[in-house]
């Protein structure tokens, strides 16, 4: 049990850093000699991040779901975008499930890694870019999308590339990090629903309980990571001193081989 909740905390960690969580989890997992169903642990981690998200974002949600009740204008295109911006990673995440799961092995998330270290060393500086998310067009919003689709790939950190795709766009640095953490809440909640659904062997027998404490321990460190990266996310320095990070991660799993 105490090996998934480390998996919990990891996973709270590094979902709100551009370092992928799933990269993060595959290794560890890996070492921990875990047995593995592909994607299905992470998604169920990815449980107890939705909540840090909703915790996190609990104000600006609330003021959202205030101004769709009120017919605002903002309101209504902020959730047209995110619907919009979500269609990609739901249909090719649909559409090749199959084939995206084999790649959930240390090997591959080094090469997501190596990507990733690209993504963050070419986002624009935090002196780039002034746009809200209402300022969007729906092209803009549609490449953010797919810029998460493509983050299905383990290692390519979802919100390190939807953000760079945001900034290089012209959203503000904190717009395009509300933006990346508004796209995750349908994604996440749909393959969540899906996975955890009556039935399904991930929640099944023995391991039960170890999962919801990963949960857990996944909203909690969310919540705290969440707090910290409102502040840090868009600093440029900082921001860049995470692609010497995945670059480091990645070259590390080549070296050794994927263990």
């Amino acid at each position: 049990m105490w090996r998934i909740m480390i998996l919990g905390l990891v996973q709270g960690l590094t979902e709100f850093l551009p370092v992928s969580s799933s990269g993060h989890l595959i290794v560890l997992r890996t070492f921990f000699g875990l047995s593995s169903h592909g994607a299905e642990m992470e998604v169920a981690l990815h449980v107890g991040t939705l909540l840090a998200i909703l915790v996190g974002y609990r104000n600006d949600l609330l003021e959202l779901l205030k101004g769709l009740m009120n017919k605002k204008k903002w309101a209504r295109r902020t959730t047209a975008l995110v619907i919009v911006a979500t269609i990609p990673a739901v249909l090719i995440g649909y559409a090749l499930e199959d084939w995206i799961s084999q790649w959930f092995f240390p090997l591959a998330v080094g090469a997501g890694w190596l990507m990733t270290t690209a993504a963050l060393w070419l986002t624009p500086p935090a002196t780039y870019g002034e746009k809200r998310i209402t300022s969007l067009t729906w092209v803009s919003a549609l490449v953010i999308g797919i810029a998460q689709s493509v983050a299905l790939w383990p290692g390519l950190s979802r919100s390190g590339t939807t953000i760079f795709a945001g900034r290089v766009l012209g959203l503000a640095p904190q717009e395009a990090a509300r933006f990346s953490f508004y796209m995750a809440i349908p994604v996440t909640l749909g393959a969540s629903v899906l996975t955890l659904a009556p039935g399904n062997h991930l929640l099944s027998g023995g391991s039960q309980g170890a999962i919801v404490f990963g949960m857990g321990m996944a909203a909690i460190s969310g919540i705290f990571a969440i707090e910290w990266v409102k502040h840090a996310l868009a600093t440029t320095r900082l921001w860049r001193r995470f692609g010497w990070y995945t670059l480091i991660l990645g070259v590390a799993t080549f070296w050794l081989g994927g263990f």
